[in-house]
């Protein structure tokens, strides 16, 4: 008699009827598998009589084939039923999206049913005596679901390792020594598994690190910018699909641009438009961790075949220069010829370089926003934020070109710095300081590489200087200040190609303040400064110059920096006639620097001890020339007062005019005498006084290999011996 199965069938008032849910459907698929297998141990048993003949009941092959059609026919018509009053039956779907043939989804089928009952397991061994045992094969699957020898050669077909089911829904396991292929050990992919039965919505947890579903339901981030390649990107999608879809073709469309750009949201944003699901796979993440990468890629394929979604491959590497990396993007392009639907390629440089078999159907430049859209993009990311209602948008647009990304997180950091900074005071809205220092805090240069960062502490009464000048200086500052009213709103950018900053030179004996000029316009104007290394930028090379020079500027156009170039002739003087090789070469240098700081969106400082030796066609080019004269005596007078800080312990009776009228010395010798003699008083545990300046003095004289005259201390040369005599 038969164990534990019975050979019923449900009544034929279901045969119309949807199913309730996907149990009730395998239920009945189990029912016709049991038929299945029956028929076969019938056959089996006429042929080759063995003692477990009773697993079934006996029963006519004609009345068992005649329930195998009907449960056939049942099966299709409740199973249409089911997908018109919106029963979702996940075998058929996985069936329909993958395009399997009838016999190809009842091997599925087949190979799910030890995971529905292991009886199956001892139903399977009835089928297959040997050392396979209880495992499932392309033998006894052929053996369960063919009606004939063609069929369980179609069977065999479908089952070769390139075929469908191999390669999205079996795991091979190994072949048995001395065996077939016929004899190879098979079973379902638990990722089938675990869909078929769970109804598994999501992507599996193995994926979660490098893989993330967006549905189209989910709350999206503004677009900003770009407005006009989303509509027009729609536009062809929905003409380009209805070709493809008759192809039976891929649609592949890279979007490139840099980090943050919006490539993502553009994606998201089209799937939004069609509700389309969004699979976006991270392929950094997945190369970095997945060491089969070649399976891991044939996972994601079917992971966005099961979800209907269309496949973004997120941080795709073209590798221009990374041969490697360019082998594994070409033959990930030539394996998305195995996708349906629509796949995007995110990149941050174009990925046509190694497309040499024309399969990106489509490639798209997500372009950096323009100075309106970078002001509008602020605002919208702005809006959940407490902000200063005074903060200048416009100013903040100008001053970073950030991405969309960029001032995202930007804004996050400026809200922790806001609260940081008022220690558990009652918090107030996020300021300018705030977001200058947060929007700094996002760039990542190589400045430093070549050139020192300055951090600069004097402001303007710390610059002694004619008034002229500093007028001069004033109007540089404003300059920058306020492009974006000039160029933005008032219309100069129309009117200019390229080059919306400014260059200054400034000339002038050693220590007359024009380093300490350069700081003071970089902390007047929240910027940062750095100081050019020209040991780092002059090289022998014919053309290493140049090179040094374009990654400086490069680098330092995200970062809207102050680039100062101290004792610059050395590197930018006056171009010589061509005589040889070495002569076009500095001329060439000269010219290049010319080309890059028009180009240079911020400020470019150059200094010189000697204005005699830039070249005048230079000179006409820079857009502020101001020159540091030596200080007069009420300068040098100011320059002393000024010089102690507020702190310092100094003698009523120091002589300031004195000083000034008999130290004939430039600000940077000032500052210099002022500092060692603080350190001189310091060490005595007195006051500054005039004796310790005089000392200091002296120190600075021998610099210059000269001495120390009683002429040089007038009425306080009564402290010559001393001085000579030590402190």
């Amino acid at each position: 008699m038969h164990k534990g199965l019975p050979l019923t069938m449900p009544s034929q008032e279901t045969a119309s009827l949807a199913y309730k849910n996907d149990w009730e459907y395998i239920g009945e698929r189990l029912g016709w598998l049991d038929h299945r297998i029956a028929m076969r141990l019938h056959i089996q048993e006429t042929l080759e009589p063995t003692s477990e003949s009773d697993v079934f009941e006996a029963t006519d092959p004609r009345d068992l084939l005649a329930r195998i059609e009907q449960y056939e026919r049942r099966l299709a018509a409740r199973t249409e039923e089911s997908g018109r009053q919106g029963c979702f039956l996940p075998l058929p779907h996985l069936s329909n999206v993958f395009g399997l043939s009838p016999l190809e989804e009842k091997i599925v089928f087949v190979c799910l049913a030890p995971e529905c009952d292991r009886k199956y397991e001892s139903l399977f061994e009835l089928l297959q005596p040997g050392p396979t045992g209880r495992q499932l094969t392309p033998d006894v699957i052929a053996t369960i679901v063919s009606d004939g020898a063609e069929e369980r050669r179609e069977v065999v077909r479908a089952l070769r390792p390139e075929g469908m089911l191999r390669r999205f829904f079996l795991n091979a396991g190994i072949s048995p020594k001395n065996g077939t292929l016929l004899a190879q050990p098979i079973a379902l992919d638990e990722r089938i598994v675990r869909y078929v039965l769970d109804s598994g919505d999501g992507i599996p947890e193995s994926m979660a690190d490098y893989a993330k579903l967006a549905k189209p339901g989910e709350e999206l981030a503004p677009l900003l910018g770009n407005q006009a390649v989303q509509s027009k990107l729609r536009r062809w999608l929905a003409n380009r699909s209805v070709r493809a879809e008759a192809a039976d073709a891929p649609i592949i469309l890279s979007l490139w641009g840099e980090k943050g750009a919006g490539k993502k949201t553009h994606a998201l944003h089209m799937a939004r438009y069609f509700d389309e699901p969004l699979l976006i796979v991270d392929m950094a993440k997945l190369l970095r961790s997945e060491p089969n990468a070649d399976k891991t890629l044939q996972n994601v394929f079917r992971e966005a075949t099961i979800g209907q979604a269309i496949l973004v491959l997120d941080r795709f590497r073209p590798g221009d220069e990374d041969v490697a990396s360019a082998a594994t993007a070409e033959e990930t392009l030539d394996r998305l010829s195995e996708m349906k639907g629509i796949v995007f390629l995110l990149s941050d440089r174009p990925c046509r370089t190694i497309d040499r078999r024309n399969r990106i159907d489509l490639e798209i430049q997500i372009a950096p926003l323009q100075d309106e859209e970078r002001t509008d993009a602020w605002r919208k990311l702005a809006e959940p934020y407490a902000m200063d209602p005074e903060l200048d948008w416009d100013a903040l647009a100008g001053r970073f070109l950030f991405t969309p990304g960029q001032m995202a997180r930007s804004l996050r950091s400026a809200a922790a710095l806001s609260e940081w900074k008022r220690d558990g005071e009652e918090i107030a809205p996020i300021g300018w300081a705030d977001m200058i220092e947060a929007g700094y805090g996002q760039l990542n240069h190589g400045l430093g590489a070549k050139s020192k960062r300055l951090s600069p502490k004097n402001r303007w009464d710390d610059l002694v200087l004619p008034e002229a000048q500093k007028e001069k200086l004033r109007h540089a500052c404003n300059h920058i200040q306020y492009k974006h009213t000039v160029y933005g709103s008032w219309g100069f950018n129309k009117k200019l190609s390229y080059g919306t900053g400014i260059s200054l030179l400034f000339s002038g004996p050693p220590g007359t303040g024009k380093t300490m000029a350069s700081e003071i316009v970089a902390k007047e104007l929240d910027m940062e400064i750095y100081k050019i290394d020209l040991s780092q930028i002059i090289s022998k090379y014919i053309g290493e110059t140049e090179k040094n020079l374009s990654e400086i500027f490069d680098e330092a156009q995200a970062s809207y920096a102050v680039l100062f170039f101290d004792e610059a002739d050395a590197l930018f003087g006056k171009r010589s006639e061509v005589k040889d090789s070495h002569d076009k070469n500095a001329n060439t240098e000269v010219a290049y620097l010319l080309q890059k700081m028009e180009e240079y969106r911020g400020i470019s400082i150059l200094a010189t001890n000697y204005l005699q030796n830039m070249d005048e066609a230079f000179l006409r080019r820079i857009n502020y020339v101001i020159r540091f004269p030596f200080p007069d005596e009420k300068q040098r007078e100011t320059i002393w007062k000024h010089i102690y800080p507020a702190q310092t312990p100094l003698d009523p009776d120091i002589d300031f005019p004195f000083l000034a009228r008999k130290l004939q010395m430039a600000g940077g010798s000032i500052k210099n005498i002022a500092l060692t003699s603080a350190f001189l008083a310091s060490g005595k545990r007195e006051r500054v006084g005039m004796r310790h300046i005089f000392k200091a003095y002296q120190y600075e004289l021998d610099k210059t290999n000269r001495a120390l005259t009683r002429g040089d201390l007038g009425e306080y040369d009564y402290l010559y011996e001393e001085l000579n005599g030590g402190l």
